[in-house]
């Protein structure tokens, strides 16, 4: 059953990371979540400012309220201009690391349609020893789609503002690890579909929000708003994490690492470091615990939705959890399916527990 259940996510997993959806582009996958969850849920709506919101109505109004949230978006990079030989400069949206972006396939997202570019790289034979190992700013760099001319990159339908994302389709390591670009935050988006599809036909007494965040890479934007006007008790942000024990990083800095479960987080460090409701964190130990699932439990680097959910309207007791991945914000993101399935079987199994005698209420 259980190489199924694997199975069936991973297919989810790879099918999401096709999806071009770049922060402030976000509409393929804003589509795809809606119609992942319109034959899941009692309703299901995007908002103007962009976010979705699935709704699974409890059997008991006594029983707290839970948003389970991922967001939709992922780091991309947006056509600057082009140049009269059809060469094409860019800038970053969201924080992609420089030194993963030349030499590789990119993919322009065009309203005719996909257009598939290269990030050129200087010819080695001209290139100075001082050059040689540097990597220059994004500024500098161009992507070449094999235009002649401005005049035939804008008949191929690139302009200035055309929303870009890499090219690099997912691929099958060993230990059920996989590399993609995007695995920051469609494996949060397939846990929440996962989880959903479970709890379509359980009569649970919760009631279940599936929020799709926007804008999330480039500050928290959608989550800020997401849960205005919920009635909720309790949220839960799904998403990644930097892992370590790789070869260059020192486990000093990133306690996580990739295959020892999810990372069911005490607080994120990032320009202001933010700490989850504790109440929360006990609870999902306690029912990953109960049912022999394997987690890790520490401090993250960067930030996720829970930052902004937990300011939202009187204030909101959220937690965040993640999958451990490496590569971060590159081409080759990798990360374990083991732990996204541990991932969504706790958060399974903790949300279908959920009755009217659960507080998320600090004292």
């Amino acid at each position: 059953m259980k190489v199924q259940r694997l199975e069936s996510l991973k297919q989810l997993l790879f099918s999401l990371v096709e999806v071009g959806s770049p922060s402030g582009f976000e509409e393929p996958m804003m589509r795809r979540l809606v119609e992942e969850l319109r034959p899941l849920c009692d309703e299901v709506y995007d908002t103007p400012r962009g976010n979705v919101v699935g709704v699974q109505r409890g059997t008991d109004p006594e029983a707290p309220s839970v948003a389970l949230a991922a967001h939709t978006d992922q780091v991309g990079f947006v056509v600057f201009n082009v140049d009269d030989r059809g060469f094409i400069r860019f800038r970053r949206i969201g924080g992609a690391v420089t030194r993963t972006i030349q030499g590789h396939q990119v993919r322009l997202l065009t309203r005719e349609g996909p257009v598939i570019g290269v990030v050129g790289v200087k010819p080695g034979h001209v290139t100075k020893p001082e050059e040689a190992y540097k990597v220059p700013p994004v500024e500098e760099m161009y992507i070449d789609i094999g235009a002649d001319s401005k005049e035939e990159a804008h008949r191929r339908g690139v302009e200035i503002g055309t929303p870009i994302v890499w090219n690099t389709g997912p691929v099958e390591l060993g230990n059920s690890y996989v590399a993609t670009a995007a695995a920051d935050d469609r494996a949060g988006l397939a846990a929440m579909i996962t989880i959903a599809r479970s709890l379509s036909d359980k009569p649970i007494p919760a009631t279940v929000y599936y929020v799709g965040t926007v804008e999330e890479e480039i500050g928290l934007r959608g989550a800020e708003v997401a849960v205005h006007g919920l009635d909720l008790d309790a949220a839960v942000a799904i998403d990644t994490c930097s892992a370590g024990y790789q070869p260059d990083v020192d486990m000093r800095d990133i306690y996580y690492e990739v295959g020892k479960g999810p990372a069911i987080h005490i607080g994120e460090l990032g320009s202001r470091t933010r700490l989850g409701s504790q109440v929360l964190r006990r609870w999902l130990v306690g029912v990953a615990e109960a049912n022999g699932i394997p987690y890790q439990t520490g401090l993250m680097h960067g930030g996720t939705d829970a930052s902004a959910m937990q300011q939202t309207e009187a204030g909101v007791a959220v937690i965040s959890i993640g999958v451990p991945r490496r590569y971060s914000h590159s081409p080759v993101e990798v990360m374990s399916l083991d732990d996204l399935h541990n991932l969504t079987e706790i958060l399974t199994r903790a949300v279908e527990g959920l009755t009217s005698g659960f507080s998320a209420h600090r004292i």
